[in-house]
């Protein structure tokens, strides 16, 4: 019986024994399991890592599809890893993909992430009209001692949203900053280019023959800005000239900024040279060739180059442009009527509303542009096309009625209030564009150009004269050089019935009025008549067509 006791003691024991052993051991795989965990995310980080520098190396090589592929590997081994992800970003980015946005949205929530990926991100948003981000994005960037980069995209963004004055006040900002930085110089001279005064044009090509002098980064960009100049002397056109072939690749942007100069130096040689570009272009970039075509109203070469079995909707639609301006309203319909067209429905009643326009007897034109605007939507990439094709056909109704509708799209309104302003200038519908003008200022209220827009209109309705004649001079005072203010000061004055005054806003260096619009003639010619200075008021009225003004503008010089 003892015996058997010390049987059942000993197995006892033993079996306690056992699961003690049991579970250290149990314990002792856990904790090493623990401990590896870390090591193999580790691991995985490294091997991510090491995929994101061979993805780069890959880029470096041109290699985009491979480095795509790699990038994708190193993001399943670590998603959320600072280095696939950043460079994933810059190659989608530098592919203009979708995606693009999507990863840098995820790279800069990162502890790593730096000021230049968030202004990567600022410039993709706004390459992709995303203007309330944008703006978010880059008043981030301003409140943090920004860099170049960051101010010339404040420049940039201003300058898309249609405020010139903001546009112009940053890439001087930058330029002061960084005085021998290329993108700040290159930024200026954009800005500059666009001005509406020569000194401020004069001033850009200087910045841009500066740039183009060096063998820089932005050398091509600054040569192809020059090219684009519309103030070139005989001896600059030629000197353009000459660097335009000196670029490496030599595109065909080059090619046609170089035929561009040769047609206007070779008038002459106008066909020899579309038939250089045709035959040496023609099949490389048929698309940018037609529409070139098109710009210089070469309608029959377009019609050669593009023939009636082509398929491809963007060729199409440069054919059916030729085929309307030569007034081929027969070959429009049979075009739109084939059946393996692709085009869009919103472009097809489109140019259905434009044949009906040219031909009186078939369906009303309203009606397929009533379809048109209702089959657009709410998409304001079709919205946009319609208004522009609608406004390029004279239709100036339906394109406003299509603007009015691209305004409820935030990214869209400042292009379609510049699209309103435009039309109810050309309609002549002051109230209108007194209207559309407020809109503009409420959306850029530091803007001098919006603030002087309604302080014209207003004075032309004769509406709180002083108010906006207050206004008008301190425009002038703080921008003395800005004929369009002085004109708006000068039909203040007149309103308040100071002749002389008025009159002594144009004094100063010679004004070409013959390049100024017919509005500004008439201010200039009112304030002549209202000095009795008949000859000189009578010798301008010549080049002012009537029909060119608003109703109120022609009151300005109708001799009482």
């Amino acid at each position: 019986m003892n015996e058997e006791s010390g049987r059942r003691r000993h197995f006892y024991r033993a079996t306690k024994r056992r699961r003690i052993f049991g579970i250290a051991f149990i314990a002792l795989l856990l904790a090493a399991l623990l401990a590896l965990r870390p090591a193999y995310h580790w691991l995985k980080t490294k091997r991510a890592d090491s995929l994101a520098a061979k993805a780069e190396r890959f880029v470096q090589e041109e290699n985009f599809l491979e480095a795509a592929n790699t990038y994708r590997a190193a993001l399943q081994l670590d998603p959320l890893g600072y280095n696939p992800l950043q460079g994933a970003a810059r190659l989608a980015t530098r592919l203009n993909h979708d995606e693009a946005l999507g990863l840098w949205d995820q790279v800069v929530r990162l502890p790593q992430a730096t000021s230049e990926d968030r202004e990567e991100r600022a410039a993709v948003l706004l390459q992709a009209g995303k203007f309330p981000a944008a703006a978010l994005a880059i008043d981030e960037l301003l409140k943090q001692n920004p860099d170049t980069n960051a101010l010339v995209l404040a420049s940039r963004y201003s300058e898309r949203t249609g405020n010139s004055a903001k546009a112009l006040e940053y890439a001087r900002i930058a330029m002061k900053r960084a005085p021998q930085d290329e993108i700040a110089q290159a930024r200026l001279a954009e800005v500059l280019a666009a001005s509406l005064k020569a000194d401020e044009r004069a001033e850009a090509r200087e910045i841009l023959w500066a740039v183009a002098a060096k063998n820089g980064a932005d050398r091509k960009s600054a040569i192809e800005s020059l090219a684009r100049a519309p103030d070139l002397s005989r001896d600059e056109q030629t000197k353009i000239l000459d660097q335009l072939h000196t670029l490496d690749p030599f595109t065909v942007t080059d090619a046609l900024l170089a035929a561009d100069l040769r047609l206007k130096m070779q008038p002459e040689n106008t066909a020899l040279i579309i038939d250089e570009i045709i035959a040496r272009w023609g099949t490389k970039a048929k698309l940018e060739i037609a529409q070139w075509l098109i710009a210089h109203q070469q309608f029959d070469s377009v019609l050669t180059l593009v023939g009636p079995g082509e398929r491809r909707p963007q060729l199409l639609l440069a054919r059916l442009d030729a085929l309307a301006a030569e007034q081929r309203w027969g070959e429009i319909e049979t075009t739109l009527s084939r059946k393996d067209l692709s085009f869009d429905s919103v472009v097809v009643e489109a140019f259905r509303a434009r044949l009906a326009a040219a031909r009186p007897l078939s369906l009303n034109a309203e009606v397929h542009w009533n379809k048109a605007i209702t089959l657009a939507g709410n998409d304001s990439s079709k919205l946009r096309w319609l208004g522009a094709f609608a406004e390029q056909c004279g239709a100036d109704e339906i394109a406003l009625r299509t603007f009015q509708r691209l305004e409820r799209s935030p990214a869209d309104t400042s292009l379609a209030l510049a699209g309103q302003q435009r039309l109810a200038t050309k309609m002549h519908d002051i109230s209108a564009a007194r209207t559309t003008a407020e809109k503009t200022l409420a959306l850029h209220a530091a803007d001098p150009n919006a603030q002087n827009r309604v302080a014209y209109y207003n004075l032309l309705l004769e509406k709180d004269v002083s108010v906006n004649a207050t206004k008008a001079k301190e425009l002038v005072a703080k921008y003395p050089d800005r004929l369009e203010f002085r004109v708006t000061a000068a039909l203040a004055l007149l309103r308040q019935h100071d002749p002389g005054s008025a009159l002594a806003q144009f004094q100063g260096p010679p004004i070409e009025w013959a390049k100024t619009p017919p509005s500004w003639r008439a201010v200039y010619a009112a304030a002549l008549i209202a000095n009795d200075e008949d000859a000189r008021a009578n010798e301008l009225l010549k080049s002012i067509l009537l029909d060119r003004l608003s109703p109120e503008e022609a009151a300005l010089i109708q001799r009482k």
